[in-house]
């Protein structure tokens, strides 16, 4: 039987059973830690699957590349990231003066080999390379839109189309990860 890992990032007040849950705040949680704070309390390689539902855009801007390369340490080789933040433009962002890192569709595309960005991302000496399987506006109404990534941490090389090794296909592996 494989257990997978999970890590639910800054996880405020959804506490998700099954995972380990993170936070810095005043609110249920497994691990105590500031996302700001690098480096994180896990071992490289540990996480097969972190979400994160509000929660980077309320880490410093100047601190991206440094948090990205965190998250990619802790995870698994074929983890996968799911993302929500509010988009960058929406009153949902600008409303919260906590929020202060901003999001678009394109966040992660320097570090997506897959994507033009990716040339700027290797200029600025970023090393890690993430897959972006999705990145969509979703409605948040009334202050929405907010952004969903869906993200493949490889650390190894894979071959998206025909799937990975012991696995039918990617689809598959995401959804024994992340049940869906």
């Amino acid at each position: 039987m494989i257990i997978l890992m999970k890590l639910n990032l800054g996880c405020g007040d959804n506490y998700l059973d099954g995972f380990v849950n993170l936070d810095k705040g005043f609110c249920k949680k497994d691990v105590e830690h500031d996302l700001e704070n690098v480096p994180y309390p896990f071992k490289d390689n540990q996480f097969d699957y972190i979400v994160a539902t509000n929660v980077l855009e309320h880490l410093n801007k100047a601190n991206w590349f440094e948090i990205i390369n965190e998250l990619y340490r802790i995870s698994s080789p074929n983890a996968i990231w799911e993302i929500y933040s509010p988009y960058a433009l929406s009153d949902n962002f600008f409303t919260d003066p906590t929020h202060k890192m901003p999001l678009t569709t394109r966040s992660f595309d320097f570090f997506d080999p897959n994507k033009e960005l990716r040339k700027l991302g290797v200029i600025y000496g970023i090393k890690t390379e993430l897959i972006v399987l999705e990145s969509n506006l979703v409605k948040n109404k009334p202050n929405g839109p907010d952004i969903y990534f869906k993200i493949l941490v490889p650390k190894k090389p894979i071959n998206i189309t025909k799937g990975v090794k012991k696995r039918r296909n990617l689809k598959y592996f995401i959804k024994k990860i992340i049940g869906r």
